[in-house]
């Protein structure tokens, strides 16, 4: 990120101009101007380190040993390929972790759309999103299982607006009833509570974004290739026009941004490398459980269980030019 400023400075072209091997050659002569610096700061800082020990992330002693152990977790079954949603940063064009992602308060607005169902011409069940321009790739409508208004709806389809398809109300604890109207569209490959519910109810995921946050070909002609905000601003007076914009709400809501490029994070889905976190946390709860590692105070055993118990995926892999590589290799069939 650093070197990426320093082009854009400078007036240089950027890294996908230069291409890999010239921008990670330019890194390399970054860190051999840069690296002295930093070693310095920290001496002054009276960091008291075997300074003859020195390691650098990108030596050739520990890129063999992040090769060894890739290989030794992929045979065990610990490091997989998988489809998932993750934080995708559409400035920088790579996923990012979770501690990589701001969340920051925006005065916004909350859309309620009225979605036709399909059997009752006229009657509608009605949505609220802070993303409209997601609703293309909506697979679902959930309500809760105990929500007397929908009881006799659970099963029926409604008809997508814009896009013409049908889809059908689930049934789904995710939906909370004290929440708007208790009816909440669900689009799995663009959020993560919804990511869930799709997986839970066997939902299709539709991908209607492009890696620059732009809608893809998954979307109406109409509105391919608009950035995601320009798509929010068509999407919402075309629905308006069709008489289905019931009402907007002036809203306050948490927004992900990039810690490092600023830019809004989109959950997107793509292929990933993941470390199966699950099944490494197992040996760590039963340390734990069984006293073998001990918590003072010991209330925070609680906090400790429910991180563990609970982990996710690891996802390893980043669309970078610099750092580890993932070494696998893909024959012509992928």
């Amino acid at each position: 990120m650093v070197v990426e400023r320093q082009l854009m400075e400078n007036q240089e072209p950027n890294r996908r101009d230069m291409g890999r091997d010239a921008f990670v050659e330019r890194v390399w002569q970054w860190k051999a101007e840069s690296g002295g610096t930093i070693v310095q700061q920290l001496r002054r800082l009276g960091a008291s380190c075997d300074w003859s020990r020195e390691r650098f992330t990108m030596d050739e002693g520990l890129s063999r040993a992040v090769i060894k152990v890739f290989v030794e977790l992929y045979r065990q079954g610990l490091i997989y390929k998988d489809k998932r949603l993750v934080n995708w940063d559409p400035g920088l064009l790579t996923a990012i972790s979770d501690l990589e992602v701001e969340p920051r308060e925006v005065n916004g607005h909350l859309w309620h759309f009225k979605y036709p169902l399909a059997d009752a011409p006229g009657q509608f069940v009605i949505v609220a999103t802070t993303r409209p321009e997601t609703m293309l790739g909506d697979s679902a409508v959930a309500v809760h299982p105990d929500d007397p208004r929908y009881r006799d709806l659970v099963g029926k389809m409604v008809e997508l607006p814009l896009v013409g398809r049908q889809i059908p109300i689930v049934a789904d604890s995710y939906a909370d009833p004290e929440q708007g109207t208790g009816a909440v569209k669900i689009t799995p490959a663009h959020d993560f509570n919804d990511f869930e519910v799709g997986r839970r109810h066997d939902l299709p995921m539709y991908n209607i974004l492009d890696a620059h946050a732009c809608l893809n070909e998954e979307v109406p002609e109409v509105y391919r290739g608009l950035p995601r905000y320009e798509a929010r601003e068509r999407i919402v007076a075309d629905l308006d026009a069709l008489g289905l914009l019931e009402r907007v709400e002036e809203h306050v809501h948490m927004v992900p941004f990039g810690d490092r490029s600023g830019e809004v994070i989109e959950p997107w889905l793509t292929d990933q490398w993941y470390v199966d976190a699950a099944t490494l946390a197992r040996p760590a709860i039963e340390a734990v459980e069984q006293g073998k590692t001990v918590f003072v105070p010991r209330n925070w055993e609680k906090t400790y269980f429910e991180w563990m118990r609970n982990i996710q995926p690891w996802c390893i892999s980043r669309q970078l030019w610099w750092g580890h590589q993932i070494p696998a290799w893909y024959g012509p069939d992928g």
